[in-house]
C-alpha cells in the first residue's frame, strides 16, 4: 500500500501523525476552514453540489511521515504531546483537551457536545470465545485507543500534539506511533484474517457489538449502499458472516449499524458509533503498517469505511479511500478473476459505483480501466442467458450496461476537461452517448417491465398540497419486488440522461430544455412513490438521494416545489445521508434563502439534537479535511459550467433570475 494512505488513515484516526506537516516534515499552518455564508466566493461554482464535494476534486495526499522526530534542515526540533485521555470533540478537530470534567474549556467555549471515552477495563477482564484474556473489550468507547497507544501497565501512552507546544522532552520521549508489541491473537487467524485475527464464535462476540450485528441483520439492506440489487444476500447475510471473522471489518460495519441506529434513537450520542469507526480505522492502519499480503477483508473493511464517508458528506476522506481499494482491488484480481466469486463481484459492484459517481462529478476519468465494467456485463449475460427465467440476472445485465454508459461519460468529461478532445470529436461522442442511452431505455427484457407487478396506485390521504405536488404519479414507474429495481434504474436513467443533456456544447433549445424538466419531473415523481409506499424496502430513498440532487436544478423556480426538495433533503438527513455544507450553500443560492445553511425546514423541523451534533460534527471533520489537504485538491469546473448556463437560460426564460444569481451562475 503506497506510503499516502498510511498517512491518510493516521490523519484521520488520530493515532499519531500530524497533518499539518508537509511532505518534507516542515510545519505548515493549518488553514481556517471557510465560512458559509451565502454569497461567499470561495463556492461560487456550482460545481460539486449535489455529491458533496467541497470543489470537484481529486485525492493525493502526501507521503507518510514516518518519524516525527527528524525536522527539516534549519528548523527547530519542537515536541509537543498529548494524551489519550482527552474528549472525543477535541480528538475529532486535531486540538488539545484540557481534559476538565464533565465539560473540556474548549467545547464550553464553542458550545459544544463534551463526550469523554470511558475508562479502560482492568487487563484481562475480558474474555473471547476461546477463553483468552483480551487487553480491552472490542466495544470500549475508548475510540482510537488501542494497544498502540497503551502502556504495558495499562495507562494511557502520551503522543505527539499539533498545536499546543511544551518543552523539550528527554532522549527516551516516545515519536508519534510509539512502538508496542502487538496483542495475542485472541483466536487462530484465517487466511482471509487481518488485525487480530479471527472471530469464529458468534457467541464470543461483546454485548454491544452482537446487538448492532443484529440491527444490521435486520435494518440494513443492499439499499443503504446504494447498490441496486443483490442477488446473492451479500450485504444482509455474507458480510456479516465475514466481519466476524476479521476485527477491523468488525467494527466497520458494527460502526455502519451503530450509525442508524443512534440517529433513530431519543437518547443516542455520538460517541455510540464513533468508537467502533476510530477502533476500525486504527486497526486497519495497524495491520497496513506491517506490510502483511492485502485480502478480501482489506478491501472490504476500505470499501465500509469509505461508505461511512459518504453518510457523512466527507467526499474528501472518501475519495481518499477510493484511491487505496482501487489499489488493493487491481492487485487482488484481474477482470476475469474478480467475477469468479460471490465476493469479488460484489466488491468490484461497490467500488465501481464509487468510481462512477465520483467520476462524472469531478469531471475526471473513472479510475479503474474499461475491461473491469465489460468484464462484469459479460458475465451476467452469460448468467442470464443460461438461466432466461431469473429476473436478477437480467438486472444485473440491465445496472451494468447503463454503469458502463456512465463510465463512458465520465471518460469524456475528463478528457474535455483538459482539453485532449476538439469540439467536434466532443459532440460526435456527446450524440453517442446520448443514442447509447436511449438504445438502453428501449431495448430491456419485457419481464422487467411484467404490467403485473406495476403499483397502480399510491395513496396520499393526509398529504399536503405540498406533497402532492407530483401526483398523480405517472402509470408504468412503480413496481413492487422482484421488479423494484427497475424503478430505481429508471430514475438512474432519467438522472444520467438529465446529466448527459446540460452537458452539450451548444446553447440549449426550447424543446431541449422542456426534455430536462421532464426528466426532472420523474425523478422527483419517483422519489415521492418511493417515500409515499408503505412496501418501499429500506434505505430505498437514499439510494435516489443523487438523482434528487440533480433534479432539483431544473424543477420550477417556485415556493411548493422548493419546499417539497427540502423535506426531501431533511428526510435523507433524518435517515443518516448528512448534506454536506457546501450542497447546502448551493441549494441556497438556488433558492435564494440563506437559512438553508442550517437546516432545510423552518423553525428547524425535525432537527433533533442527535442530528444537529452529527451535522456539528460532520461540518467540522469535512472543513478540516478541505483545509489540510488544500494542497492535494484540484478543482475542475468544465462539467458544471455548462450545467450553470443550462439552468441560466432557464430561469431566463421563465422570468426569473435576479441579476445576482444569473451573475454567479454564468461565472
Amino acid at each position: 500500500m503506497s506510503d499516502y494512505y498510511h498517512h491518510f488513515l493516521t490523519s484521520m484516526a488520530g493515532v499519531g501523525g500530524d497533518p499539518s506537516l508537509s511532505q518534507h516534515g516542515a510545519s505548515i499552518p493549518v488553514q481556517q476552514a471557510p465560512v458559509l455564508s451565502l454569497g461567499t466566493t470561495a463556492y461560487q461554482n456550482l460545481g460539486g453540489f449535489f455529491n458533496g464535494y467541497a470543489e470537484p476534486i481529486m485525492f493525493s495526499a502526501p507521503k507518510a511521515q514516518r518519524s516525527r522526530r527528524k525536522s527539516a534542515p534549519g528548523l527547530d526540533h519542537i515536541k509537543h504531546r498529548r494524551t489519550r485521555s482527552g474528549c472525543y470533540t477535541c480528538r475529532s478537530r486535531r486540538v488539545k483537551c484540557d481534559e476538565t470534567h464533565p465539560v473540556c474549556e474548549r467545547c464550553r467555549k464553542g458550545n459544544r457536545e463534551c463526550v469523554y471515552p470511558e475508562p479502560a477495563p482492568p487487563k484481562g477482564s475480558v474474555k473471547d470465545s476461546s477463553g483468552q484474556s483480551q487487553q480491552e473489550s472490542p466495544t470500549s468507547s475508548r475510540g482510537d485507543d488501542d494497544d498502540d497507544e497503551t502502556g504495558h501497565d495499562g495507562s494511557l501512552t502520551p503522543i505527539m500534539d499539533e498545536d499546543e507546544e511544551e518543552e523539550a522532552e528527554s532522549a527516551t520521549m516516545q515519536s508519534s506511533t510509539p512502538t508496542i508489541p502487538p496483542t495475542p491473537l485472541s483466536a487462530p487467524a484465517t487466511s482471509l484474517s487481518f488485525n487480530h485475527g479471527s472471530m469464529n464464535a458468534r457467541q464470543g462476540l461483546e454485548g454491544d457489538v452482537q446487538f448492532y450485528l443484529n440491527y444490521y441483520r435486520d435494518n440494513i439492506t443492499h439499499y443503504h449502499y446504494s447498490v441496486v440489487n443483490d442477488h446473492d444476500n451479500f450485504f444482509q447475510e455474507m458480510l456479516t458472516e465475514l466481519a466476524i471473522q476479521d476485527e477491523g471489518l468488525l467494527y466497520a460495519v458494527v460502526g455502519f449499524a451503530a450509525y442508524h441506529y443512534t440517529l433513530q434513537s431519543p437518547i443516542g450520542e455520538i460517541k455510540d458509533f464513533l468508537h467502533f469507526y476510530n477502533r476500525s480505522v486504527t486497526l486497519l492502519l495497524r495491520f497496513l503498517k506491517r506490510k502483511e499480503r492485502h485480502t478480501e477483508m482489506t478491501l472490504l473493511t476500505i470499501l465500509q469505511l469509505a461508505t461511512i464517508e459518504e453518510y457523512l458528506g466527507d467526499w474528501v476522506n472518501l475519495m481518499g479511500h477510493q484511491k487505496a481499494a482501487l489499489e488493493v482491488l487491481t492487485e487482488l484480481y484481474t477482470p476475469q478473476t474478480v467475477m469468479q466469486t460471490v465476493v469479488g463481484r460484489m466488491i468490484l459492484t461497490w467500488y465501481t459505483r464509487f468510481d462512477v459517481f465520483t467520476g462524472i462529478m469531478a469531471s475526471s476519468e473513472t479510475m479503474l480501466p474499461r475491461e473491469w465494467f465489460t468484464a462484469f456485463v459479460d458475465y451476467y449475460e452469460v448468467r442470464a442467458a443460461e438461466n432466461p427465467d431469473e429476473l436478477s440476472y437480467k438486472t444485473e445485465v440491465c445496472s451494468g450496461r447503463l454503469r458502463m454508459i456512465s463510465m463512458e461519460m465520465s471518460l469524456l468529461f475528463g478528457r474535455s476537461a483538459r482539453h485532449q478532445v476538439t469540439e467536434e470529436e466532443y459532440t460526435a461522442e456527446h450524440r453517442r452517448l446520448y443514442n447509447a442511452l436511449h438504445e438502453w431505455k428501449n431495448s430491456w427484457d419485457p419481464a422487467l417491465v411484467n404490467p403485473e407487478f406495476l403499483v397502480a396506485d399510491v395513496s396520499m390521504n393526509g398529504a399536503s398540497d405540498t406533497d402532492r405536488i407530483f401526483q398523480p404519479l405517472t402509470p408504468g414507474l412503480l413496481f413492487r419486488p422482484p421488479l423494484f429495481t427497475s424503478t430505481l434504474l429508471t430514475c438512474e436513467w432519467n438522472s444520467i440522461t438529465l446529466m448527459h443533456g446540460s452537458q452539450g456544447t451548444s446553447d440549449p433549445s426550447s424543446e431541449t430544455l422542456e426534455k430536462l424538466r421532464e426528466h426532472a419531473y420523474v425523478i422527483c415523481q419517483i422519489c415521492e412513490a418511493v417515500e409515499t409506499w408503505p412496501l418501499s424496502p429500506a434505505g430505498s430513498l437514499i439510494i435516489l438521494q443523487p438523482c434528487l440532487g440533480i433534479a432539483a436544478l431544473f424543477v420550477p423556480q417556485e415556493e411548493a416545489y422548493q419546499l417539497w426538495i427540502r423535506k426531501k433533503f431533511a428526510l435523507l438527513e433524518r435517515m443518516g445521508y448528512i448534506s454536506p455544507g457546501t450542497m447546502r450553500l448551493r441549494m441556497a443560492e438556488l433558492f435564494r434563502d440563506g437559512s438553508c445553511l442550517r437546516w432545510w425546514l423552518p423553525n428547524d423541523e425535525g432537527f433533533t439534537p442527535m442530528l444537529q451534533s452529527i451535522r456539528a460534527f460532520a461540518d467540522e471533520r469535512n472543513a478540516m479535511a478541505v483545509s489540510t489537504q488544500s494542497e492535494n485538491l484540484r478543482q475542475i469546473r468544465s462539467v458544471f459550467s455548462r450545467m450553470n448556463i443550462r439552468r441560466a437560460a432557464m430561469d431566463q426564460g421563465e422570468g426569473q433570475l435576479s441579476d445576482g444569481v444569473n451573475t454567479m451562475l454564468l461565472e
